[in-house]
């Protein structure tokens, strides 16, 4: 599945008024996570006290102590990436039309994330040829 284009954007137009969910710096926000993360804030003042002071006094720290996770998710992205990659390659190549319709539809997508959605879409669309119901049989005479 690609990732669709933003139809909206990021700030809003002088004059006019705030897209529902925007911040006035410019961030789009989801209400219902948002209210999940002011609980757990609530909850947990001994972390938010922690990331604060992270952010205060060693904002170094922080962007490094932010990027870590994203660090962490790409590493495991990449490694299943590379465990795939191989089938679906061969896949691929047996099917050149479906490997460049798949390529066309991920064009977008963000090229960290690019090699995991073709090998995802590759997937799909080799499940859709092998567990497609058959066709029905229409036109069929019956000997009497």
């Amino acid at each position: 599945m690609a990732i669709k284009e933003k139809s909206q954007t990021a700030v809003p137009m002088p004059g006019m008024p705030p897209i529902r969910g925007m911040t006035t710096e410019g961030f789009i926000f989801n209400d219902q996570i948002d209210a999940r993360l002011n609980k757990f804030i609530a909850d947990n003042p001994e972390i938010n006290d922690h990331y604060t002071k992270l952010v205060k006094e060693h904002p170094d720290r922080a962007i490094r102590s932010l990027m870590l996770r994203s660090m962490f998710k790409h590493e495991r992205v990449a490694e299943r990436n590379a465990l795939q990659a191989p089938q679906a390659r061969e896949w691929a190549n047996q099917n050149p039309a479906l490997a460049q319709e798949v390529a066309a539809k991920i064009k977008t997508t963000n090229p960290i994330m690019r090699a995991a959605q073709f090998i995802r879409g590759i997937g799909r669309a080799k499940a859709n040829i092998e567990f497609a119901p058959p066709a029905p049989k229409t036109g069929l005479s019956i000997p009497i």
